[in-house]
């Protein structure tokens, strides 16, 4: 298994993609544009944030990229813009298709950096809805990607990192209305080379990368979480075997006992993180029962 992931999550709820990477990766360095970060109030935590100004974009992060190398992980948030500043600024320096030409190959050496990279990357990106492109009486259907400019390079980047994930509207269980989708879809390009997840799951990275065996420590401020996670989460998955399951009295009952001593925001996280991971234990429990009821 590889050391550290590099990642896409892309589509729709642009706080939600945010708020996903700072529960998964609050020590993380954000990179991003001004402004981009204060979401992160949502949940009570104060990320580190390196702010993309005027005429930089993928050389600067690039640099920023292999100097960090493992201290801690790295989030280039709303990649979408950020592409957008680049490409304006190939623009500046080469004509026509030139411009695109360079833009391609930063593109390029930003994804060697991450690869290269000790840390675990991640992107977040806007979405590219499915298309119909027609050319010399000829119709070619092209499935939604990453927004991203160019002609192929928003179908090549998602190839180049392990994990790429859409966010889609999704009310029908507890907590955040979206969640994460890796699994096969005719009209998006999506997919999960750490196969172990289901192919609609919370929006909750660290969950799902705990799942897949990756050590997820978190910061020595929030550390006292992890003992609660873990005790709640077995108490919804003793409740989830009841026909109508009462998660709420389950949740209730137990932020009683740390609610008074932390932020309601922390404690909001806590009790999220726990419904997220008894929803992927529970998956896990049942790959061959999912598996057979394919056929």
């Amino acid at each position: 298994m590889r050391q550290h992931v590099v990642g896409i999550t892309y589509g729709e709820a642009k706080t939600g993609k945010t708020l996903s990477m700072v529960r998964a990766f609050p020590e993380a360095l954000f990179i991003g544009l001004p402004g981009a970060m204060l979401c992160a109030n949502y949940l009570g935590w104060e990320p580190k944030v390196l702010e993309v100004k005027g005429e930089q974009g993928f050389k600067h992060i690039t640099d920023v990229v292999k100097k960090v190398d493992g201290k801690f992980p790295i989030v280039i948030d709303d990649f979408s813009l950020i592409a957008d500043v680049t490409l304006a600024n190939c623009q500046r320096m080469a004509d026509g298709f030139k411009a695109f030409d360079l833009f391609n190959q930063r593109t390029y050496a930003l994804i060697r950096a991450c690869r290269e990279s000790k840390s675990h990357v991640f992107f977040t990106c806007h979405v590219q809805a499915p298309r119909e492109v027609k050319k010399d009486n000829n119709v070619r259907y092209i499935p939604g990607t990453p927004l991203i400019p160019g002609w192929q390079m928003p179908a090549k980047f998602p190839a180049m990192v392990d994990f790429c994930a859409r966010v889609v509207h999704d009310d029908s269980g507890p907590g955040w209305p979206h969640v994460l989708a890796t699994g096969p879809d005719p009209h998006y390009i999506q997919g999960d080379r750490l196969a172990v997840l289901p192919a609609k799951f919370p929006m909750n990275l660290r969950e799902a990368m705990l799942v897949a065996g990756f050590d997820m420590p978190r910061p020595e401020a929030l550390a006292w979480m992890d003992e609660h996670v873990e005790g709640i989460s077995k108490l919804l998955a003793a409740a989830s075997d009841a026909k109508r399951p009462d998660y709420k009295k389950v949740m209730a009952h137990a932020a009683s006992s740390f609610l008074t001593d932390h932020s309601p925001r922390h404690a909001r996280w806590v009790l999220a993180d726990a419904m997220d991971r008894m929803v992927l234990r529970k998956h896990q429990s049942n790959i061959v029962a999912d598996f057979l009821s394919t056929y």
